[in-house]
C-alpha cells in the first residue's frame, strides 16, 4: 500500500477518520467526478488508479487512468487543456472522488471538442420509451470548443470506443 494512504480498518475510521483510505474497486480504480470550480458545472467523469491519485496530489494537476488505453493519463498533456486542481474531496466511504478544477486554455474538458463531456441529454418519461426504438438523445451543446482532429490528429481516440 502506498504510504500516503492508510489501511481501512473500520467503518468508523473510514467515515469519520482524518486519514486518506481510498477504496479502489477490484480493478484498482476509483471513480472521479470533475467539476468547474467557478461554476459547479460537471465537466467529466473518469477513473483514477493509485498512481493517478498520487500524481494528482503531488502535482496539483489532474491525472486519470485510461481504461481503454490501460495507462496513466495526464489530462491536457496532448491538448494543452490542463486541469489545475483547486480541491479534492472524498465521499463518506472514500470510494468516489470529487475534483474541482480550473481548465487552461478554452476551458474545455471533453476530448470530443465540447466544453463538457456531458453534452447530450436523455429524455425522460413514458414518451421517451413508448416507441420501442432506441432513445433519441438531445444535444445540449451544439458548438465545439476545439477541433479534435487538429488537436489530436486524424487517428481515432480510443476513449471514444
Amino acid at each position: 500500500m502506498n504510504p500516503l494512504f492508510t489501511a481501512r480498518t473500520s467503518v468508523e475510521q473510514v467515515e469519520e477518520g482524518s486519514l486518506l483510505a481510498p477504496k479502489f474497486d477490484s480493478n484498482g480504480l476509483i471513480p472521479v467526478v470533475t467539476t468547474n470550480v467557478n461554476t459547479g458545472e460537471v465537466l467529466m467523469q473518469a477513473y483514477m488508479n493509485e498512481e493517478a491519485l498520487v500524481k494528482t496530489i503531488e502535482t496539483g494537476e489532474a491525472h486519470y487512468y485510461s481504461r481503454s488505453r490501460q495507462q496513466l493519463w495526464h489530462k491536457g498533456q496532448s491538448s494543452g487543456l490542463v486541469q489545475k486542481v483547486q480541491q479534492l474531496s472524498l465521499d463518506d466511504d472514500q470510494d468516489c472522488i470529487w475534483m474541482r478544477i480550473e481548465v487552461a486554455g478554452s476551458g474545455a474538458s471533453c476530448h470530443v471538442g465540447y466544453h463538457s463531456c456531458f453534452y447530450r441529454s436523455i429524455p425522460i418519461g413514458k414518451n421517451a420509451i413508448s416507441s420501442k426504438r432506441p432513445v433519441q438523445l438531445t444535444f445540449t451543446e451544439t458548438e465545439k470548443t476545439f477541433d479534435p482532429k487538429i488537436v489530436y490528429g486524424d487517428a481515432p481516440n480510443p476513449t471514444q470506443l
